[in-house]
């Protein structure tokens, strides 16, 4: 059996990371392209930043040039990693000040954005589920993804919603000089909805489900991740201690780590049609 090989993972990678790498290089070193941003937003660009340089462009190469040989571990990372793209450079374009790289950020969304289309469009037809073996923690994943998205939809509410009903505005977007929080608004909107439908979607072992479902996983992974990193920035920067959310955020990821390789184990070895 034949491997199903397609360059066009390569073609939309290489494009946006030599872009990832240039606009977090000069965000990390030359960070007066900052200077608009509060101190607690500026720490944020560039914790966002590091992660884009040290774990998603390396994410990015390695799984675009398995996914290109027809490797379904690598397909699965290399979506899951362009997902999160689109989060985190929707943030850059509408919630950092304008600066030089404003462009650069278009364009790094807008590829990453059409790879997603032309992924789903091109694979939309798979039978997803008969990628795995029977072994597949399907019950488990499932139960872990709406607890992940429980967890976050109760912290993001207990933060905006009050704020909301006495007609304020939470301490957090005051403290970053911005108008609204765009986690919040792309969480509550797209990516905690899609988390839930990912893990009803495998609880009832639909064949989506079984690409959503470790897709999410891997949005998660780098999304702590960034927190993590962002984080560090912030202690450095500012007096604020982080290191007991660091502690959480970090063993949320080494448990999604967890969840992502019992998923792949499981990923029948033979090779696609």
């Amino acid at each position: 059996m034949r491997r199903k090989t397609d360059r066009a993972f390569l073609y939309f990678t290489v494009p946006i990371v030599i872009l990832i790498a240039i606009s977090s290089i000069t965000g990390i070193w030359h960070q007066e392209i900052y200077a608009k941003e509060t101190t607690d937003w500026l720490s944020q660009c560039v914790g966002q930043d590091i992660s884009n340089l040290f774990l998603v462009v390396p994410a990015l190469i390695l799984s675009a040039f398995f996914a290109s040989r027809g490797i379904r571990s690598a397909r699965i990372i290399w979506i899951g990693t362009m997902i999160t793209n689109i989060y985190s450079y929707v943030i850059y374009c509408f919630s950092v000040h304008f600066n030089f790289l404003f462009h650069v950020y278009c364009i790094i969304l807008g590829l990453s954005l059409y790879s997603v289309i032309y992924f789903f469009f091109q694979y939309m037809k798979e039978d997803y589920k008969s990628w795995y073996t029977e072994k597949v923690p399907v019950k488990a994943t499932g139960i872990f993804l709406l607890v992940i998205a429980g967890i976050f939809l109760i912290l993001w509410l207990s933060q905006s919603l009050p704020a909301a009903i006495a007609g304020t505005v939470p301490e957090t977007i005051i403290k970053d000089g911005l108008f609204t929080n765009p986690v919040h608004a792309l969480d509550y909107s797209f990516y905690l909805p899609l988390m839930f439908i990912s893990a009803v979607m495998l609880l009832k072992r639909k064949s989506l489900g079984y690409l959503l479902a470790p897709m999410m996983i891997v949005f998660a992974i780098i999304t702590n991740f960034n927190i993590i990193s962002l984080m560090f920035v912030t202690m450095k920067k500012t007096s604020v201690d982080s290191t007991p959310m660091i502690a959480v955020f970090g063993t949320l990821t080494i448990i999604c780590l967890g969840f992502l390789l019992f998923m792949q184990k499981e990923i029948v070895k033979h090779s696609e049609k």
